[in-house]
């Protein structure tokens, strides 16, 4: 995902995305409508929180029609379209708590402002590293006793979501989440050459996923070549490619989540390579709970082209 702001004293427009953000978006839209037309029949509280929620919109230039409508020399014309705050908040039946959380002030201030647009809406817009919102959210309340049921959206910049944020959303047995995994980023900071994953590569992988085992299953040793002097030389380098790397996140956010995780929805670049891998994890792993989220995401998902 690119990002791009222009910063003046009246606008802030959050620019990123092609079409592959456009059908991680129609993911979204499409579950939180059925997710809440379901749970409002059963008496739940609802609340839907979204960890990086930029704007509120995104902003999009897409190319000049040719011919009458401009000629050769016409200029791109820039379209703005709900983001996920945005999304959220017009679901219909509403959410009855809406967490937009975002760490850059001048995107906070325009949150705010979409906010107000809503008065029929509860959205709270909070101020602060993701992490520790989401951490605080989910320990907050006792979700099964206040009937408390709820959707966190992960859509990180990059490799910014802790491990431990995502044990706190599978603790509380009651969130489901959507998270966009950036597989563009984890390759950035797990290369093909070992000699290049450096300390600062090595600390983001762990604090991403908890661990460092993907060491071992991600990387090997060969030793079958020997230098001038007879002795045996050890080589590391990476042997998983981006299907295998793909299949160990999802088993590592199956030891969080009880209920399930589905097989994600890969999403690419314009040239093709891979981009992030759209996951859809249930915490509560009540079988009524799992068959209605699993029903709607699954369909989703696969469905898509």
């Amino acid at each position: 995902m690119s990002l791009a702001i222009d910063c003046d004293p009246v606008v802030v427009k959050h620019r990123f995305g092609s079409s592959e953000t456009e059908r991680k978006l129609d993911c979204l839209r499409a579950y939180l409508a059925a997710y809440s037309t379901a749970l409002s029949k059963q008496h739940y509280a609802r609340i839907y929180v979204d960890a990086f929620a930029g704007t509120g919109d995104r902003t999009e230039a897409r190319p000049a029609l040719p011919g009458l409508f401009g000629g050769e020399h016409a200029q791109p014309e820039e379209v703005t379209t709900p983001g996920s705050a945005r999304i959220a908040i017009e679901t219909t039946p509403a959410f009855h708590s809406i967490v937009l959380i975002e760490n850059d002030p001048k995107k906070v201030a325009v949150l705010k402002t979409i906010a107000a647009e809503y008065p029929d809406r509860r959205v709270s817009v909070r101020a602060g590293d993701a992490n520790d919102v989401v951490k605080r959210i989910c320990q907050r309340y006792d979700w099964h006793k206040e009937k408390i049921r709820g959707v966190v959206f992960l859509d990180p910049y990059g490799m910014e979501v802790d491990w431990s944020t995502v044990e706190a959303i599978g603790k509380t047995k009651a969130l489901d989440c959507w998270y966009f995994f950036p597989l563009s980023g984890l390759y950035r900071n797990a290369p093909h050459d070992p000699l290049k994953l450096d300390a600062s590569k090595i600390e983001a992988l762990n604090r991403v996923f908890g661990t460092d085992s993907w060491r071992t299953e991600w990387y090997e040793e060969r030793s079958d070549q020997i230098d001038l002097l007879g002795d045996v030389i050890v080589e590391q380098r990476r042997i998983a490619d981006v299907d295998r790397i793909e299949t160990w996140v999802h088993e590592r956010l199956r030891t969080v989540f009880k209920g399930t995780v589905l097989k994600p929805l890969r999403l690419k670049h314009a040239n093709g390579a891979p981009m992030a891998s759209l996951f859809f994890a249930v915490s509560n792993d009540r079988p009524s709970a799992v068959s209605l989220a699993t029903n709607i995401a699954s369909h989703l998902l696969s469905s898509r082209p």
